[in-house]
């Protein structure tokens, strides 16, 4: 690469502590720069370690190197010890962390955010004129989240939360969480946002109390993905996700590449160092600034549409699905554009 204008793209993973999802995150960045063929892009792999200061260590040997941008960590913690590193020479941070509260400032959160997923169903929703939900979530940092989120989105929809169950995530606790909604008033929907052994049990509860699900919507977040469909309990509910089209097109090409399916994490690492790849075509490492990662109009990735606002957040255009005995039906397609992009 002597004599080029060199873009270094630096690459914070979990190498030695999510050995699987760093491999699968480095496998998804290096496909996306020999797909794209940008000849000047260098990739600068380092290990962010298991904490802050880890990360914060990694990343200012990554600035040593002359890092442009740097993208990961995965977990809150790294994100924001890479950040601290990063801001002092006002380099980007693209982390994969799901946590709103550490964007911002230059920091950007390329991940799966529940927040917009409550959002986006919540919305759904409320135009098929469903008006009261009550929520089954564990009681950990994820459901309070969800929790949080739905009462902000509900009071914005004219939705009434007439119960919220927040249980130990157990398959004891989920389904006695479950028959406590089933015995109360009714709602006309119910969102379990929940995954795995909790999720079957909870559904089998239900349906052993009686509830009918043609009166009253089961709806899920996206951690429903390929299990719903396994649950009879769960056909016809309604649960968000990514673009299934785009998402099935990157797999095909992962798999094609590297002989083995990608991690659900792998598509992250793609978009990351496509972004930075496109930033950075025409103008090298100048060519990628806040401005130019925060525009409206947003991108094109391996989960479908989507955009950074200015506190680091990604929007995205999410779909709606039907769960269906092993298979799943959209309901509304995930947007092909911003609806307020400003163009």
């Amino acid at each position: 690469m002597r004599g080029r204008d060199i873009v270094r793209v630096g690459l914070l993973l979990p190498f030695s502590l999510r050995p699987q999802d760093a491999a699968a995150l480095y496998n998804a960045a290096e496909l996306a720069l020999f797909e794209l063929g940008n000849e000047n892009t260098l990739l600068i792999p380092r290990d962010a370690g298991s904490n802050e200061a880890s990360a914060n260590a990694a990343a200012r040997a990554l600035m040593t190197d002359g890092a442009d941008i740097i993208i990961g960590p995965v977990l809150r913690e790294g994100v924001a010890g890479a950040a601290n590193a990063a801001s002092r020479q006002n380099v980007p941070v693209i982390g994969f962390s799901s946590d709103r509260t550490i964007g911002g400032n230059g920091v950007y959160l390329l991940s799966f955010q529940l927040e917009d997923e409550v959002s986006r169903l919540v919305s759904y929703a409320a135009s098929q004129n469903i008006r009261s939900i009550a929520l089954l979530a564990p009681a950990n940092e994820y459901g309070r989240r969800v929790e949080s989120a739905l009462r902000a989105e509900a009071q914005a929809r004219g939705v009434t939360i007439t119960t919220s169950q927040l249980y130990n995530r157990t398959d004891a606790d989920a389904g006695a969480a479950a028959r406590a909604i089933a015995a109360g008033a009714r709602p006309q929907g119910i969102i379990i946002a929940d995954s795995g052994a909790p999720l079957r049990a909870i559904g089998t509860a239900l349906v052993q109390a009686g509830l009918d699900t043609r009166q009253t919507r089961l709806m899920g977040t996206s951690v429903w993905a390929g299990e719903a469909e396994r649950e009879p309990s769960l056909a016809g509910g309604w649960y968000v996700a990514p673009d299934p089209g785009a998402r099935v097109e990157f797999e095909n090409r992962y798999r094609t590449a590297f002989g083995e399916s990608p991690t659900r994490l792998a598509s992250l690492g793609y978009d990351a160092v496509a972004l930075a790849t496109l930033l950075s075509r025409d103008r090298g490492a100048d060519g990628i600034t806040r401005g130019a990662i925060e525009n409206r109009e947003g991108f094109a990735g391996s989960d479908g549409l989507f955009r950074f606002g200015a506190n680091g957040a990604i929007e995205r255009g999410l779909a709606i699905m039907e769960v269906r005995q092993n298979s799943n039906n959209v309901l509304e397609a995930a947007p092909r554009r911003f609806r307020n992009s400003g163009t």
